[in-house]
């Protein structure tokens, strides 16, 4: 195998364990807006036995469900109350929750529903998440799970930089001007996946990095454009050509 085959056999490679160290920290970011985690506990109980302050915010009809649902990488734990019965949900099971009509910060030693510390009380419903991203939480509720998402989070803030200088310098020797707009394209795609998963799960994010995330469609055909250009015979005259020009109007304004 020539050296420039296994070169840019090992840049595909880098490229393929950074996009899948991305989904992490963008999957689990997602999920603890609405508030997902793993069922650690469940139980039916009569409304009736619920605490007053939560019977004057929503009513049961005969029964509801206490579900002690866990995050998988800090084991925060919060009891959600469903109105419906648990025959389709079991410990194990990996959930959002969604209709909130409570959501309360409370000191869990005043409601005695389990004999487990938790944080939250929310009351609404749940819904069962996706195939992918269950199996991403399952890894991360592993030993592994936190030292997974801190390295997830730590590819996501800085590997384009890292990731397009490596590439640079391993395959052609020295950095370019397309490496900016490289890794411009790199943060933007991060930002639109980001998004698409938010969206999946109704989740409003700012337009400013909405549209920063659509300009992606704009940064990558850019990037592998300017690279062409600028590796040309051409592009290498017009660029020193640039440079010149505007080193003499530098010299021109210090004057």
């Amino acid at each position: 195998m020539k050296m420039g085959q296994w070169r840019g056999k090992l840049v595909v490679l880098s490229l393929l364990c950074y996009f899948l160290l991305l989904s992490p920290y963008i999957i689990h970011t997602n999920l603890m807006e609405v508030d997902a985690g793993i069922i650690d506990d469940l139980k039916i109980i009569s409304p009736q036995s619920l605490p007053g302050d939560i019977q004057d915010v929503a009513t049961f009809n005969d029964t509801c469900t206490l579900l002690l649902v866990e995050d998988s990488v800090s084991g925060i734990k919060t009891v959600v109350i469903i109105e419906r019965s648990p025959h389709s949900l079991y410990v194990g099971d990996i959930v959002e929750v969604t209709d909130k009509i409570i959501k309360w910060y409370v000191d869990w030693h005043a409601y005695a529903f389990f004999d487990k510390r938790f944080n939250l009380i929310i009351v609404g419903e749940v819904e069962e998440i996706s195939i992918i991203e269950s199996f991403v939480e399952w890894v991360l509720y592993s030993r592994l799970g936190r030292p997974l998402f801190s390295l997830s989070k730590i590819v996501f803030f800085l590997a384009p930089p890292i990731l397009i200088i490596f590439s640079s310098f391993f395959l052609r020797k020295r950095l370019y001007l397309w490496n900016i707009t490289a890794i411009l394209a790199l943060y933007s795609l991060e930002v639109f996946l980001f998004y698409i998963v938010a969206s999946l799960h109704h989740i409003a994010i700012s337009t400013l990095l909405r549209y920063f995330g659509y300009s992606c469609f704009f940064f990558i055909p850019f990037s592998l454009f300017f690279m062409k250009y600028e590796e040309s015979e051409e592009g290498q005259r017009g660029i020193k050509k640039y440079f010149k020009k505007l080193s003499e109007l530098i010299d021109l304004l210090l004057k």
